[in-house]
C-alpha cells in the first residue's frame, strides 16, 4: 500500500509559483478502496482529482484537540489528547467562547466521546468521518453544522494544491472544527485571539464561524489566482507550438474547475440561509454584514471559476482549429505535389507505350529535351503556385 502511494506521489505536477504561509503535511496509504477517479471516500491517502488538486488524509498522525476558551479580557488554550482532559465550560448566555479545534477524523471513538459530551446526534458525527461529503449546511434544533472543503496549495513542501473536507459544529458559545490534518492554515486567527485584536474576543462565537470560512475563501481565491496563472501559461503554449500535451492539460484543467465549482457553488446558498437563519439564534444580526461581504468574495470566486471554464472551453475549439489548419497545409502540400505530377506522369506514359512508330524515339538528344520540358512545366507550375500565394 505504502509502495502504491509513492507511485501515485511521483505522478502530482508542482506548480512553480510560491509565496509563504501556507503549510501541509505528509501522508500514507491506508483505508477504503479508491472510487471515483482514484479519490477515497474514508479515511484514505491522498488520491489525485486530476493533475493539480490532491486529496489527502493521514490516518497515522495522532488526533490532536486544541481548545482556546476566551472572552474580551483572558484567554486560555491548551493541547488534548482525550476528550475526558478538556476543561468543563458551563454553557450560559454570559460564559466564555470555546473553539475546540480537532486535528484528525480518523478515530472514531475520539469522536463519539466529543459527540457524547456535547450532544452531537450520531449523522452528524457520520458526516464528520465521511471524508467525501458535498458542501451543504444543516440547521439542527439547537446548532448549525457546516461541512465545506479546504482547498489551499502546499507551498512550503511539493507545491501540490490540498484539498480536504473541514466540518463546523456550532451551538451556543460552543465551536467544534474537524480538519483531517494539523495545518497552519488557522494561526491568523489562532493569533488574534491569543493577541485580543480584532472584533474576536469582543463578539459571540458566530463571529468566529465567520472569521473561519472567510479565511477558507481566501484561500479559494488564492487557488483560483494559480489556477488562472496556469490557464494563461495554456494560452501561451497554444501560440508558440501545437502540441497533444496542450490538449490533455486542457481537460484538466476542465476537470479541476467542474470539481472547485462543485463543491464551492453551493456555499452562495449557505451564506444566504445563515443570514435569514432565525431558528436557533446562534448567528447574530451584527455578523449579517460580515456575511454579506463574504457572500460577494463567493460569487467573485464562482465568477472567476465560470470565466476559465469558457476560456478552457474557447481554446479547445481554438487546439482544433490549429490541429484543422495543419492537416489542411498538409493536404494542401500533397496536392500541389500530386499536381505537378500529373503532366510530367503524362509525357511519361505518352512515351512508355510500346508502338513501332514514334520518330522522336530515334532522335539523339529527344530524351534531354523531353527531360528539360518536365522540368520546365514542373518549375512553371511552381511559380504559378507562388504567385497564387499557395505557399
Amino acid at each position: 500500500m505504502a509502495k502504491n502511494a509513492a507511485e501515485y506521489r511521483k505522478r502530482f505536477m508542482p506548480f512553480k509559483r510560491t509565496k509563504p504561509g501556507i503549510g501541509a503535511e505528509h501522508y500514507v496509504a491506508h483505508g477504503r478502496r479508491p472510487t471515483i477517479r482514484g479519490r477515497l471516500t474514508q479515511f484514505g491517502f491522498g488520491a489525485c482529482l486530476s493533475h493539480k488538486l490532491l486529496h489527502i488524509s493521514d490516518p497515522t498522525l495522532p488526533v490532536q484537540l486544541n481548545v482556546f476558551t476566551y472572552d474580551e479580557n483572558s484567554y486560555t488554550e491548551g493541547k488534548y489528547k482525550n476528550v475526558a482532559d478538556i476543561p468543563t465550560v458551563p454553557f450560559a448566555p454570559m460564559t466564555p467562547m470555546t473553539w475546540i479545534d480537532v486535528d484528525g477524523i480518523h478515530d472514531h471513538e475520539i469522536i463519539s466521546a466529543i459527540g457524547d459530551r456535547y450532544d452531537i446526534h450520531s449523522l452528524v458525527q457520520t458526516d464528520i468521518t465521511t471524508s467525501e461529503q458535498r458542501t451543504k449546511l444543516d440547521v439542527l434544533d439547537d446548532a448549525l453544522f457546516l461541512v465545506c472543503k479546504l482547498i489551499y496549495r502546499d507551498i512550503d513542501r511539493t507545491g501540490q494544491i490540498i484539498t480536504e473536507q473541514i466540518s463546523c459544529y456550532l451551538k451556543d458559545n460552543l465551536l467544534i472544527t474537524f480538519q483531517e490534518t494539523p495545518k497552519d492554515l488557522f494561526d491568523s486567527i489562532k493569533n488574534r485571539i491569543r493577541q485580543g485584536k480584532g472584533r474576536i474576543r469582543k463578539s459571540k462565537v458566530d463571529y468566529l464561524f465567520y472569521s473561519l470560512l472567510d479565511v477558507i475563501v481566501d484561500h479559494y481565491m488564492d487557488v483560483l489566482d494559480t489556477l488562472g496563472t496556469t490557464v494563461e501559461e495554456i494560452d501561451n503554449q497554444l501560440m508558440k507550438k501545437l502540441k497533444r500535451d496542450t490538449l490533455e492539460s486542457i481537460y484538466d484543467m476542465k476537470r479541476d474547475m467542474l470539481y472547485l465549482r462543485s463543491i464551492i457553488s453551493p456555499l452562495k446558498e449557505i451564506i444566504i440561509k445563515l443570514q435569514k437563519e432565525e431558528e436557533t439564534q446562534i448567528m447574530q444580526e451584527s455578523t449579517n454584514i460580515y456575511l454579506k461581504d463574504l457572500f460577494d468574495h463567493i460569487v467573485q470566486v464562482n465568477d472567476s471559476i465560470d470565466t476559465y471554464r469558457e476560456m478552457l472551453a474557447s481554446f479547445i475549439d481554438f487546439y482544433m482549429m490549429l490541429n484543422s489548419n495543419a492537416m489542411n497545409q498538409v493536404v494542401k502540400t500533397l496536392t500541389m505535389i500530386s499536381t505537378i505530377f500529373i503532366p510530367l506522369t503524362f509525357i511519361s506514359s505518352i512515351y512508355g507505350m510500346n508502338f513501332d512508330n514514334i520518330p522522336e524515339l530515334r532522335y539523339k538528344y529527344a530524351y534531354f529535351i523531353v527531360l528539360a520540358a518536365m522540368a520546365a512545366l514542373a518549375t512553371l507550375m511552381l511559380l504559378c503556385f507562388k504567385r497564387k500565394h499557395w505557399f
